[in-house]
């Protein structure tokens, strides 16, 4: 695993180079100071983007556990998960059993509540994004004339997630616990009824987590929506829609890569050239989106580094 994340990394690092290297980049940073203190803006709204997340888990660790955890407490243990994930190529599940492992360790939530809890709301979390996809795309074919070459990658991946959505809800029912560490004496079991009693007995919380999780990738519209405008880039609405729809399709297909790293400035270039959107402001785009990433995973390993 050290060795495939390794590879993972630097060969996001060559292809981002290899982006950066074809680039305008005197114009792509012209665009980017004029930002100045509205960067701050972008900084700070991500804010609502991960509290509508935050919530999306405390519906159902609170229906799993009954425990009435603060949000900021929640807000915290999810930003420590989230950026395991977002640097480790696991597919974005490496962290969840680190939500599981802080709610356990700080505020005494048992461990199989917790992992019951964040994988419900990993599964609402995917499940929400995959409802918001295929709005983007009906959006899309409504309203924008995109380049079939995008299009050509989104029936590939589309299909494809949809079938890995599905083995993963299925898998929950079918002691996935016992299955995959059956080699750990006792305890596992409680996992996979705590797991199974998350859907059965609190099918409200369910539902309100994927709200939640769902207004979570609207306001990820609302922030590609902003950033442009600030870049002196006006667009649609419905155009916010399609490339925040179709980037984040796109870019799945690079699990792999820690942070996908290169690939998703590669499909961020892709979709914005569909789109009728420069090189120079769609790379804009993505680096100022990775700034903003990077500063808050730093901020997440810090509190990961607390233990």
């Amino acid at each position: 695993m050290k060795r495939l994340r390794w590879l993972g990394f630097l060969a996001g690092v060559a292809l981002l180079f290899w982006i950066l290297r074809g680039s305008d980049l005197p114009a792509v940073w012209q665009q980017i100071r004029g930002l100045q203190w509205r960067f701050g803006l972008i900084f700070l709204f991500y804010i609502v983007i991960f509290g509508l997340d935050t919530l999306g888990w405390r519906f159902v660790l609170h229906s799993t556990a009954h425990s009435n955890v603060r949000w900021d407490r929640l807000f915290r243990a999810r930003l420590a998960g989230e950026a395991v994930n977002y640097v480790t190529p696991t597919a974005w599940i490496g962290g969840e059993p680190v939500k599981a492992y802080l709610l356990s360790k700080r505020y005494g939530v048992p461990m199989a509540n917790g992992m019951a809890s964040v994988v419900v709301a990993k599964t609402t979390f995917s499940v929400s994004m995959f409802l918001f996809i295929l709005m983007g795309i009906g959006v899309t074919l409504f309203t924008q004339r995109v380049d079939p070459s995008v299009f050509r990658w989104v029936w590939v991946i589309l299909p494809i997630l949809g079938v890995l959505l599905g083995l993963f809800l299925l898998v929950q029912f079918l002691s996935p616990f016992q299955r995959i560490a059956g080699w750990v004496k006792g305890g596992l079991k409680e996992w996979d009824e705590a797991l199974v009693r998350s859907y059965r007995k609190s099918p409200r919380a369910v539902l309100m987590s994927l709200g939640f999780h769902f207004l979570g990738w609207m306001a990820g519209v609302v922030e590609v929506f902003l950033i442009l405008r600030f870049l002196h880039i006006p667009v649609s609405w419905a155009t916010a829609w399609s490339l925040e729809a179709l980037w984040i399709l796109l870019k799945t297909g690079a699990f792999l890569i820690p942070g996908s790293l290169g690939a998703s400035e590669g499909f961020l270039l892709l979709v914005c050239a569909g789109l009728g959107i420069s090189a120079v402001s769609g790379l804009a785009l993505g680096l100022v989106r990775r700034a903003r990433e990077v500063l808050w995973v730093g901020l997440g390993l810090a509190e990961f580094s607390r233990g």
